[in-house]
């Protein structure tokens, strides 16, 4: 799809969209095309529900175009996610009419918001998504003609930045998406760097034995039944002059089976998506480089296979870690803890980065408790939440904060080792609070996106890729 502004009408489209109060007439930018409408519908019922869409013929010249009126109602408090519910609902319209280029009018005289901006932006990053599919793998699929959009108006730098954002929610889906025999932790690392080289970052894939050398010992222990090499994966991107860094981590766990502590066959089919908190940072850092967003960042990405294999490690054993700290082994299957707890060390220790925030596919827990309406945020420091959550509203992405009570950090105490990586219960609150053991002085920020990454129907959501980027595009 190829969204561009306009200052007129083109002649070039076969579909004339237009955005109106649900229950007023239809107004047009074109006196020619306002004068065609009267004459054609000046008498028709103009009453029209809010997210409706109507379906009518005119004739400009000598052909015959689509007319599509948007109804919408500015007034509602969820204007925000209407609006992104209302595109994603043209969208398929366009589809069904087999809408080749479309002229979208009013758009920006919406008020449901100030920032005309803003609007333009809602529209770019939603609509691509309502024709996303991941089909490379379908022999006998239909030829896809790219849909045309022309905006009417001048918010050219707003819409490119929007174009990109979407490019990064499209490149995160792609990435869960893709089987596991396909993306491997090697391969993840070379998408990686290929990205980069295309959007404008720097990455560094460090191997197995460059891990060794740092003291990735928990990280290294997760991949060892794998016959798929780990690699961890260090994007670095630099749109400040100064060097003051900011920290992101992404779960990479390429496929999951659970290791000894054996996951069920059916959730099993799922476990390609671990990977998902990886694929938001790796579409964030793409979104914000394409746009020169002005920070300083840092991400990293543990990226390995949980297998079963006579090498792997053991449900009982106690593993050392980057930063020194043992843990005890109460699950093979917790595993994505172990991993981030070195991807953390490494941010803290050789990165020296400023703050860190993580998004994850880490448990159950929380994607039983939240499902698949938000994410589960666990910190300490309560600006970095409020700035996440600030941001909502334009995201769509929602979040709950989980709690920190000194009780839950008994949980996660072992006996004979400094910390387990399992507790008896509040798994979520745990796994997140087992993290923030590594922070050492520096904030940080666990996002748990278990239940909202991937759906059965639609796989992988880009979930994370837009909190990302506005949280750090501030």
């Amino acid at each position: 799809m190829i969204i561009k502004m306009t200052k007129s009408c083109p002649h070039n489209v076969d579909t004339i969209v237009t955005f109106t109060k649900f229950d007023t007439a239809p107004k047009f930018t074109c006196p020619t095309l306002q004068k065609i409408y009267d004459e054609y519908y000046g008498n028709d019922d103009t009453s029209l529900k809010a997210g409706e869409i109507k379906y009518r013929r005119i004739k400009i010249g000598e052909e015959f175009r689509n007319l599509l009126i948007v109804g919408f109602d500015c007034h509602r408090e969820d204007a925000f996610a209407f609006f992104r519910k209302t595109v994603l609902k043209l969208g398929s319209k366009l589809k069904e009419i087999n809408s080749k280029a479309a002229f979208i009018d009013k758009l920006t005289e919406l008020v449901f918001t100030d920032d005309k901006e803003e609007i333009v932006k809602q529209f770019a990053m939603t609509m691509p998504m309502s024709e996303y599919t991941f089909d490379k793998y379908i022999l006998d699929k239909k030829d896809k003609q790219e849909k045309e959009i022309y905006i009417y108006g001048d918010y050219v730098e707003a819409l490119e930045e929007a174009n990109n954002i979407a490019e990064g929610i499209k490149i995160s889906k792609d990435l869960v998406n893709e089987p596991a025999n396909v993306l491997t932790p090697a391969e993840l690392a070379e998408r990686t760097v290929h990205l980069g080289t295309k959007y404008g970052f720097d990455v560094k894939v460090y191997s197995k034995e460059e891990c060794e050398a740092l003291g990735m010992s928990a990280f290294l222990a997760v991949a060892s039944a794998s016959v798929n090499e780990p690699k961890f994966i260090v994007m670095k991107y630099k749109g400040l002059d100064s060097d003051s860094y900011e920290g992101i981590i992404g779960k990479g766990l390429c496929y999951d089976s659970g290791g000894l502590f054996l996951k069920p066959g059916r959730s099993m089919v799922e476990e390609k998506s671990d990977m998902a908190g990886a694929a938001s940072v790796i579409g964030a850092m793409c979104a914000m480089a394409a746009n020169k967003v002005k920070k300083n960042i840092v991400a990293v990405v543990a990226a390995c296979e949980n297998m079963v294999d006579g090498k792997g490690y053991r449900n009982g054993d106690i593993l050392s870690t980057m930063n020194g700290k043992s843990v005890f082994i109460g699950s093979t299957d917790a595993e994505g803890r172990l991993t981030m707890a070195d991807a953390l060390t490494y941010l803290v220790r050789k990165e020296n980065v400023d703050s860190i925030v993580e998004f994850s596919t880490l448990t159950g827990s929380c994607a039983n408790f939240f499902g698949d309406v938000c994410a589960a945020v666990l910190t300490t420091d309560d600006d970095m939440y409020e700035k996440m959550v600030s941001k909502s509203t334009l995201t769509g992405e929602k979040y709950w904060r989980m709690p920190v009570f000194d009780e839950y950090k008994e949980m996660i105490k072992s006996d004979i080792a400094d910390l387990k990586n399992k507790s008896v219960s509040a798994a979520g609150i745990c796994a997140g609070l087992f993290l923030d053991q590594f922070k050492e002085d520096k904030k940080f920020m666990h996002v748990d996106i278990a239940g909202v990454a991937f759906t059965n129907a639609k796989g992988g959501s880009g979930f994370g890729v837009k909190s990302i980027y506005y949280y750090f595009n501030r």
